[in-house]
């Protein structure tokens, strides 16, 4: 995972960068936290900053402070649906309304850390290390899959997370295989 994506959205630019130096004392016109209280959070969270520019010229930036373990940035774990900004900080996913950067709705989806967002009809599935989750475009969890080990491939050659027209196809860090429809049953 690299640490910068560049998205485009009509006139705008949208550049989404995890922040690696929690001394960094760059100005934010919003914060959006995964917790609700000061005392919760951790020094070690995960954040993402998130700027939106019209004609290169910034018009506003967001920090999204998560919790959990954090993975980078990259094309799996943000996702661009109309005029929604989905992104994946530490095991929350963050959903952001554009252009205001207004945020929509926040949800937990994973214990650990969520790899990759992905749509699917009106909703989202979501690739964590413990759970597959599907969530409403309200950020409803509408089901949630574990396995015997966590959803991480030993190589990277499998894939651990591969959506089909029939379903999920998964495999955990024991090599084991599972298939799942899109209402989260177990199918093999």
């Amino acid at each position: 995972m690299k640490n910068t994506l560049w998205l485009y959205k009509d006139s705008y630019q949208i550049e989404i960068k995890a922040i690696e130096d929690k001394n960094d004392n760059t100005f934010f016109e919003r914060h959006y936290f995964a917790t609700e209280t000061e005392e919760e959070r951790t020094f070690h969270t995960p954040q993402v900053a998130v700027y939106l520019y019209q004609s290169e010229e910034k018009i506003i930036s967001v920090l999204l402070e998560g919790e959990g373990c954090t993975c980078g940035i990259g094309k799996e774990n943000v996702l661009l649906d109309n005029d929604r900004l989905l992104i994946a900080c530490g095991y929350e996913v963050f959903c952001i309304l554009l252009p205001s950067l207004e945020l929509l709705w926040h949800t937990q989806v994973d214990m650990a850390t969520c790899f990759e967002i992905a749509p699917y009809q009106e909703d989202y599935i979501t690739h964590g290390e413990v759970e597959i989750s599907r969530l409403n475009n309200q950020g409803e969890i509408l089901w949630q899959f574990s396995g015997k080990d966590i959803f991480v491939s030993p190589i990277e050659r499998t894939p651990s997370f591969t959506l089909t027209p029939e379903g999920i196809e998964l495999v955990d860090f024991n090599y084991e295989s599972y298939f799942i429809d899109y209402d989260g049953k177990l199918l093999r």
